[in-house]
C-alpha cells in the first residue's frame, strides 16, 4: 500500500507540525483542482485516536504529496498562501486603532451592536443571548459574556472542515480532554466550523493535531468549489459571436501574485468576459481577451487590483 501511493504521489510539497498550515494548503490546492494527499509523516503509536492515552500529546508531523506534473503549480499556489499570509500578518494594532477611529465605532459597540435590547448576556462561543446573567451557557456550558463588559477570553476557530466523520473524532477528543468548543451540547449537530475560546486555543490545537494524525486525506474532502486558474473562460456569449481563442490578443493582466490572477478571472467570469490564460513561466501568468471587451475588462481589473472607485 504505501508503495502504491509513493509511485502515485512521488513528490513531498510539505512537510511539518503546523496542523492548521496543513489543512489551509489541502484547501488551497483541492480548491484549484491540484490532486494531492496528506498524512501523517510517521505513522502513529495506537490504532485510533480513542486508544490513545488521555492527556498524551506526542510530537506529530504531516506531509503533503503532489504528482509530479504538478509539483511546480502546487509550489505557486503555496508560496503564493505564504506571501498571503505574512502580508495579512503585517496589520500592526495601530493600523487596526486607526480603522476603528475613521469607522466612529468603538470596539465594544460593534460587539454589542446587534444584539437584541433585552440582551443581558452572550456566549462567546456559540453567540446565544440570554435575558439574566450569572448563568452557564446551556449550549456551551461556558460562562457568559455581560453585555457592555469587554471580551477577555473571545472564540477562535479550530477547524472548519466539511468532513463529518472527522469532525465527529475531533469533538470527542475535545471533549476527553474537557475542553469546551461551540455547541458541545448539541449532540446531533451537523457542524463543520469547530470554535474555542481563545485560553484554550493551543491545547486545542495540540488535540486537532493528535487526531489529525490517524487520518489521510486526499482532495476529494475538501469540498471548495474548485477553480483551476489555468483553465481558459468561455461563455455563451463568445461561443455565439464564433470568436475563437487566438482571436484573444489583448493583454488584460500581466503578473506573479497568483491570488490576483485568481481573483481577476473570478471578476471576468462574474461579466461574462471570455479570456485566455497563458502560463508563462511556473511563477507567472498572463490572461488575454478580445478586443471588443478591451474596456470593460480594464474596468473590471482595475476594481480587483486597486479597489472599487469612490
Amino acid at each position: 500500500m504505501a508503495a502504491a501511493m509513493s509511485e502515485k504521489w512521488p513528490e513531498q510539497l510539505w512537510r511539518g507540525t503546523d496542523s492548521h498550515y496543513y489543512l489551509s494548503l489541502m484547501g488551497s490546492l483541492s480548491s484549484k483542482r491540484v490532486p494531492c494527499y496528506g498524512r501523517p509523516a510517521v505513522p502513529p503509536a495506537y490504532d485510533s485516536i480513542d486508544e490513545q492515552p488521555a492527556g498524551s500529546f506526542p510530537s506529530v508531523e504531516f506531509e503533503v504529496r503532489v504528482s509530479a506534473s504538478d509539483l511546480t503549480f502546487a509550489r505557486w499556489v503555496m508560496g503564493s498562501d505564504d506571501e498571503m499570509g505574512e502580508e495579512e500578518g503585517a496589520k500592526t494594532e495601530t493600523e487596526a486603532e486607526e480603522e476603528t477611529s475613521i469607522s466612529g465605532v468603538e470596539p465594544q459597540d460593534a460587539l454589542d451592536a446587534d444584539l437584541a435590547p433585552d440582551t443581558l448576556a452572550v456566549c462567546p462561543l456559540c453567540s446565544a443571548e440570554f435575558n439574566e446573567t450569572g448563568l452557564l451557557c446551556p449550549n456551551c456550558e461556558i460562562p457568559l459574556r455581560h453585555k457592555g463588559s469587554p471580551e477577555e477570553n473571545a472564540a477562535k476557530v479550530l477547524c472548519d472542515l466539511h468532513h463529518p466523520q472527522f469532525i465527529a473524532d475531533l469533538l470527542w477528543a475535545l471533549s476527553r480532554e474537557r475542553i469546551p468548543f461551540n455547541n458541545c451540547n448539541f449532540s446531533d449537530a451537523q457542524r463543520s466550523e469547530v470554535l474555542v475560546l481563545d485560553s484554550a486555543f493551543d491545547r486545542a490545537t495540540q488535540v486537532l493535531a493528535q487526531v489529525l494524525q490517524y487520518w489521510e486525506f486526499d482532495r476529494s474532502f475538501f469540498l471548495w468549489p474548485p477553480h483551476d486558474p489555468r483553465e481558459s473562460y468561455w461563455p455563451a456569449r463568445a461561443k455565439d459571436r464564433g470568436w475563437l481563442p487566438e482571436d484573444m490578443t489583448v493583454v488584460v493582466w500581466a503578473g506573479t501574485r497568483f491570488w490576483t490572477l485568481d481573483s481577476v478571472e473570478i471578476a471576468l467570469c462574474e461579466h461574462r468576459i471570455a479570456y485566455r490564460v497563458e502560463v508563462v513561466d511556473p511563477g507567472s501568468a498572463k490572461i488575454f481577451i478580445h478586443p471588443e471587451d478591451e474596456e470593460t475588462a480594464r474596468d473590471v481589473v482595475r476594481d480587483v487590483v486597486e479597489g472599487p472607485r469612490a
